[in-house]
């Protein structure tokens, strides 16, 4: 009671004697969290929360920053050419279908590199129908499946999902260093890539982690490794023309779709 009498007398004094202060129901006073939805939504009940349309949380261009718990299988040193091709149940070689094939391991859906080295694989799967080319992810199913349709779909590309990275760490693909994700040099590569093509990126896709090493490799239709090997950078650039003669096809090809 006190409270509000010197807070009127304040009020008084200031020349607002007219201001009606704003009652609270002391049956709404202490209110359960049960009965916070009827409250809000019946007239008078009083202030409602400022925050209670925020979604709290990490945002998953930080997220992504996070160093991503191991996976379940130690990372192995990268096949050399000449290797036999580590196969998996979700990754089997030599292929079923007969085909040679070209794999590009992607960094993150989101990343302006990795979109451009898709667009690359894209193009080429539509050129030489001959090979097999697949892509690798380690973001989510939906957040992959986002990002490709926004890119115009995944034409004649494989898509396989790895969240759990055994794919990665089959292929000798681990988490990067700082050098090899920090360095001044990829910020200015990245903005010449949006500046010259148009390749920005976009946002990152969820459960893509920046640390996680990309990486490209050609295999023969024996499953024998013909070409490839890790990213040494972040933004490389990757000539899959290279992987693609290296199977025996192509030549003098009318573009290039390395990462510049």
């Amino acid at each position: 009671m006190f409270g509000k009498l010197g807070t009127k007398i304040a009020l008084h004094r200031a020349g607002l004697g007219n201001v009606s202060l704003p009652s609270i129901p002391k049956s709404e006073s202490n209110y359960t969290s049960k009965d916070k939805g009827n409250a809000e939504e019946s007239a008078g009940a009083g202030f409602q929360n400022p925050f209670a349309n925020v979604q709290w949380g990490v945002p998953k261009a930080l997220d992504s920053w996070k160093t991503p718990p191991p996976p379940p299988n130690p990372v192995r040193e990268p096949p050399a050419i000449g290797d036999r091709a580590q196969s998996n149940v979700k990754l089997k070689f030599p292929a079923i279908d007969g085909r040679p094939c070209v794999v590009v391991f992607l960094r993150f859906c989101g990343c302006p590199f990795t979109e451009k080295i898709f667009l690359a694989i894209r193009s080429l799967s539509n050129r030489h129908p001959s090979i097999h080319f697949i892509a690798i992810s380690h973001c989510t199913p939906q957040a992959t499946n986002d990002w490709i349709k926004a890119l115009g779909g995944a034409w004649n590309v494989d898509v396989v999902i790895d969240q759990s990275r055994e794919l990665y760490a089959l292929w000798g693909l681990g988490i990067s260093n700082w050098g090899h994700l920090l360095h001044p040099r990829n910020g200015y590569n990245q903005y010449m890539l949006g500046k010259k093509e148009g390749v920005w990126g976009s946002a990152v896709g969820e459960g893509g982690c920046r640390w996680q090493v990309g990486g490209a490799y050609a295999v023969d239709e024996k499953g024998i490794v013909r070409w490839g090997a890790p990213m040494k950078s972040v933004d490389e650039q990757v000539s899959l023309e290279e992987g693609v003669k290296a199977l025996g096809f192509g030549g003098s090809l009318e573009s290039k779709s390395g990462v510049f």
